[in-house]
C-alpha cells in the first residue's frame, strides 16, 4: 500500500493537484504590511528634515545622501541637502539644473537655499577659458536679476548687494541695499557706505555717509559723518559734488566752528576760492560773536 502522500503522484487523472499556500488578497495584505513597517522604520521625509538641522555629517550619512540622490534625482530636498553638504557636488551639471529649476518652481525656503547655493557655485574660483568665466558671470547676473522680485531677508539683501558691487553693477547693488533695514544698528547707513567704498564706489558711499549724518544722534557724530562724506567725494576728485552736498546738508552745523573751518579748507582744496572766502567770513563773524561777553 502506498502512503496517502504518494498516491497523488500516481493518480490516473494526469493532473497533480497543488496545495494553495496563500491567496492574492493575502499577498497584497502582506506587501502593504511590509511597506508600512519600512515607512515606520525609515521615515524618509523626517530623516531628510533631521539631516537639514545638522551642520556636519559623517561619512556614512554622506554616502546615504549620495545614494538617495542617485535613486531620487528629482527630489528637491535631497538635491539641496547634497549640494549643501558637498562642495564638489555644486559642479554637477544635473544638480545645478535642479537648483535652477527650484528658483522658479520651489517653495520660498527652497528658492532661498537654492539661490545661496548657486551664488556659491557661480563665485567659486575655477580655472577655465575666458568664455567660461564670461558664462559664469552671465549666470551670476541672471541670478541677481531673478532675486529682485523675491522677498529677501536682511542678510540675503546684503549678500546680493555685495555680489552686485563685485560685478561692477552699482545700480543693482544700490537696489538691494535700499531693501535693507537701515534702522538696525549693525546695518546703519555708515556701514553700508563703508561696504560701497570698499568696492570703489565713492559717490554712492558718500551719499550713504550723508544719510548717516542726517540720522546722527549728536553734533559730534554728525560732524564726523559730514566730513567723512565730503572726504569720500574729494578722494575721487568729485569736487563739485562735494561742495554741492556740503551746501545741501550743512543743516544744524552751519554755526559749528570746526565744521566751518573744515569747509574753508576743503573749498580751497576743491578749487573754489569764492566759496572758501564765504565760509571763512562766516567763521570769523561766528567766532567774534562767541567771544563777546
Amino acid at each position: 500500500m502506498l502512503p496517502e502522500r504518494s498516491k497523488r503522484y500516481v493518480s490516473p487523472d494526469g493532473e497533480i493537484p497543488r496545495l494553495v499556500l496563500t491567496r492574492p488578497w493575502q499577498l497584497a495584505l502582506i506587501a502593504l504590511l511590509v511597506l508600512t513597517l519600512l515607512v515606520m522604520i525609515f521615515p524618509h521625509r523626517a530623516l531628510v528634515e533631521s539631516l537639514y538641522q545638522q551642520e556636519r555629517l559623517d561619512e556614512l550619512t554622506l554616502s546615504y545622501i549620495q545614494n538617495l540622490y542617485r535613486t531620487e534625482p528629482d527630489n528637491a530636498d535631497v538635491a539641496l541637502l547634497l549640494a549643501r553638504t558637498q562642495v564638489d557636488a555644486l559642479r554637477q551639471p544635473r544638480l545645478i539644473e535642479t537648483l535652477q529649476h527650484l528658483l522658479a518652481a520651489g517653495s520660498a525656503r527652497q528658492r532661498r537655499e537654492a539661490r545661496q547655493l548657486l551664488l556659491k557655485a557661480y563665485t567659486q574660483t575655477v580655472a577655465g577659458s575666458a568664455a567660461e568665466h564670461a558664462s559664469q558671470r552671465a549666470q551670476l547676473i541672471a541670478l541677481l536679476e531673478q532675486a529682485r522680485g523675491d522677498t529677501l531677508s536682511t542678510g540675503e539683501a546684503q549678500l546680493l548687494a555685495q555680489r552686485a558691487f563685485d560685478l561692477n553693477l552699482p545700480n543693482l547693488g544700490l537696489e538691494f541695499f535700499n531693501r535693507l533695514s537701515l534702522s538696525e544698528a549693525d546695518l546703519a547707513p555708515e556701514r553700508v557706505g563703508d561696504l560701497a567704498l570698499g568696492q570703489g564706489h565713492h559717490a554712492l558711499a558718500a551719499m550713504y555717509f550723508m544719510q548717516a549724518r542726517e540720522r546722527a544722534s549728536d553734533r559730534t557724530q554728525a560732524r564726523r559723518l559730514f566730513q567723512k562724506s565730503l572726504q569720500t567725494y574729494m578722494q575721487a576728485s568729485l569736487f563739485d559734488a562735494a561742495m554741492q552736498a556740503a551746501q545741501q546738508h550743512l543743516g544744524d552745523l552751519a554755526n559749528d566752528l570746526p565744521t566751518l573751518r573744515y569747509l574753508a579748507r576743503a573749498s580751497r582744496a576743491a578749487g573754489k576760492p569764492v566759496l572758501a572766502a564765504d565760509y571763512a567770513r562766516r567763521l570769523v563773524f561766528l567766532d567774534a560773536s562767541e567771544r563777546k561777553p
